[in-house]
This record gives structure tokens, C-alpha cells and sequence, in this order.
């Protein structure tokens, strides 16, 4: 039986990653083998993470477009945490999801591709990998 652990509300952050950025096709990737510790809803990505020896919940949730991207995260704990560790989680965040990821120069080299452009276009702003 799984022991159930209460955790409060701890820190708001806001994170604007590179434009185009989609929140949904970036944050829930139906094919991938799902562990049973994430839940996702349109524009809401709910998270258990593991940072640095503590148990967290994390809620993902899209404040912006495509065009102008942000993520709200809240990060959820049972003690308060400290702006370093906040700060650390943050940027693996950053790079786990891809947030400063750049792909103007991939988008520009496909956009007159006959095959690739209807996908490009159909998933732009989707980022590769996530935990």
C-alpha cells in the first residue's frame, strides 16, 4: 500500500520559454509509457518529482500562446524551501522540457519541405523529451 504524503504550496514561479512554444503537445505525449506519477489534463500537467532527496508535486499550467509563451509552475512540498533550491529545480526544469530551446533555424531550413511542412505546422512549438 502506498503511504499518502500531504504537501503545501510553497512557490509560484513563472517561466517564459523561447517562442513558438505549445504547452500541451510539449507537456502530454500520449505514445510514451507512463509511470503513474503524472496527470494531464489540457493545459494543466500535474507531477511528482524527486529534487535533491525531497518528495515535491509540481502543477504545470499554460498562461500564454504560442506566440507569447508562459508557464505557470507551483511547487508544492512539505517544508518550506530555500530560493537556491527553488532556483536549482527551476532550471532543470528549464532544460528537462526544453524551455530555451531554439528552433527557428530547423523551421526555417523545412518550411518549403513538401512532406515536413504540414507536420511542422500541425505540431509547432511542441518541444522534444520530458521525465
Amino acid at each position: 500500500m502506498k503511504k499518502e504524503t500531504k504537501l503545501n504550496l510553497q512557490k509560484i514561479v513563472k517561466v517564459k520559454p523561447t517562442k513558438p512554444f505549445t504547452f500541451d503537445p510539449t507537456f502530454h505525449k500520449p505514445d510514451h509509457f507512463t509511470s503513474g506519477d503524472n496527470y494531464w489534463e489540457a493545459g494543466i500537467r500535474w507531477q511528482t518529482w524527486n529534487w535533491r532527496g525531497k518528495c515535491l508535486g509540481i502543477k504545470f499550467s499554460n498562461k500564454g500562446t504560442a506566440a507569447n509563451p508562459l508557464v505557470e509552475i507551483k511547487i508544492y512540498a512539505k517544508e518550506k524551501l530555500s530560493a537556491d533550491f527553488v532556483d536549482s529545480l527551476i532550471e532543470e526544469i528549464k532544460y528537462l522540457y526544453n524551455f530555451n530551446l531554439d528552433l527557428s533555424d530547423f523551421y526555417n531550413t523545412f518550411k518549403n519541405d513538401h512532406f515536413l511542412n504540414p507536420i511542422l505546422k500541425k505540431w509547432r512549438g511542441m518541444r522534444p523529451g520530458h521525465p
